[in-house]
């Protein structure tokens, strides 16, 4: 289990991307990761994302208090070791020239939701190139890192630290891994065992070293010997060179909550939709559509009794980080689970070139659904705590704080 910090100083900026081999952040992780880290290195609280792998063979008692109770010491031994990485990432900053290009990998990911639907199959990355050698990498790519099943016990990194591992093999240097808008994104597998995880691993990390070694090249291009000509062609390569930018915001947004039934209305509901199910053949239309309906009553039942406990109000306050890292290259943390949907309609609507979506950052709130998803039924809609208009809020809040970020002239 690591936790992979990537700091950038630029100008008067300086930045840390954290990237936690857990299930999620408790917000008070994030809170004292920010003031060490500032009392430290001065680094500005607004600068610092701690993002979740959203492993679920990470450890517990690291979430949100609405899901579980913070495991105190864990919680304390976590920081500490989160803060002498970016005190470690500090005092080993060396110059590098900033590098980007993307590659699709479509043999990790599928929509759990309907295969049809849509998951975000680009593999972000980001080089950060010395003279000589890589210094380090950001990679994002958007999957639930869940290939083991609930029956493995063991604490794991999953699929995402494979993959860090093999690109971190090839270059010499360090990688970092913030996970993308996959709340209705599940792994593809052979089977629910390690040997699936490292192939998933393999398949992203594999891709990262090849576009790796045309960004390597990026800004130069390659060339060949045309030795009837005597001349040299050039060939351009994927990716390009970043002019350096570093911006960042974080905002505070308040989402609504939504309402639900009495306990006994679910059980009721349940039973119909059961029943129903029961009556349709396996894969036949009808079936899946009572059992979406199925699902989502077993969900809300469960989030009704959490969210009765909790006694939380009408809405919560949550937040999100923007950050410019250059020219057409930008950062989005957000705080829970979002469906890809969500980021594709982010990036289109923050008009970046590139933009990297970190979810499970900074904190954790669970699924914030789009609205249609509560009429299309499903585990998501059902275990979600947020109205309908909440996934709204936040993308529009989110594309509005990136355009700010990387608006010229400011």
């Amino acid at each position: 289990m690591s936790a992979r910090v990537l700091l950038l100083d630029y100008g008067d900026a300086v930045c840390a991307i954290v990237g936690c081999d857990l299930l999620g952040i408790h917000p008070w992780m994030t809170a004292e990761v920010r003031r060490r880290a500032k009392e430290k290195i001065g680094i500005a609280e607004d600068g610092v994302v701690l993002a979740a792998l959203h492993n679920h063979a990470g450890p517990v008692g690291l979430r949100s208090g609405m899901f579980s109770r913070l495991d105190e010491a864990l919680a304390e031994a976590t920081v500490a070791k989160v803060v002498a990485a970016v005190e470690m990432a500090w005092a080993s900053r060396k110059s590098v020239v900033i590098k980007t290009g993307e590659t699709v990998v479509d043999t990790v990911a599928m929509n759990r939701r309907d295969p049809e639907w849509l998951s975000d199959n680009v593999l972000r990355v980001v080089l950060f190139d010395g003279e000589d050698a890589p210094v380090a990498t950001l990679l994002n790519f958007a999957c639930h890192a869940t290939v083991m099943h609930g029956g493995n016990l063991m604490l794991s990194g999953e699929f995402p630290a494979a993959a860090c591992r093999i690109v971190e093999a090839a270059t010499g240097a360090g990688v970092v891994y913030v996970n993308g808008a996959c709340g209705d994104v599940n792994p593809m597998w052979v089977r629910q065992d390690f040997a699936s995880v490292d192939r998933a691993g393999q398949a992203i990390g594999g891709a990262a070293v090849r576009l790796i070694s045309d960004l390597r090249a990026a800004g130069e291009g390659i060339r060949a010997h045309n030795i009837r000509w005597d001349e040299f062609p050039q060939r351009a390569v994927n990716g390009r060179v970043v002019e350096p930018r570093l911006r960042v915001v974080r905002r505070e947004i308040e989402l609504p909550l939504r309402g639900f039934e009495a306990d006994e209305e679910y059980a009721a509901r349940i039973e119909g939709a059961r029943a129903e199910a029961e009556k349709h053949p396996a894969a036949s239309k009808a079936r899946r559509a009572a059992m979406a309906t199925l699902q989502r009553y077993e969900g809300e039942r469960w989030a009704g009794v959490w969210a009765r406990r909790s006694g939380e109000g009408r809405s919560r306050s949550v937040e999100v980080q923007a950050m410019s890292l250059g020219e057409g290259l930008g950062l989005v943390a957000l705080p829970g689970e979002f469906f890809a949907e969500t980021g594709e309609m982010i990036r289109e609507e923050a008009r970046i070139e590139q933009l990297l979506i970190a979810c499970y950052a900074n904190d954790y709130i669970g699924y914030v659904v789009p609205e249609h998803a509560f009429e299309e039924g499903g585990y998501e809609s059902g275990v979600t705590f947020f109205a309908g208009e909440a996934e709204a809020i936040i993308r529009k809040s989110a594309a509005e704080m990136l355009l700010e970020v990387s608006r010229d002239g400011d």
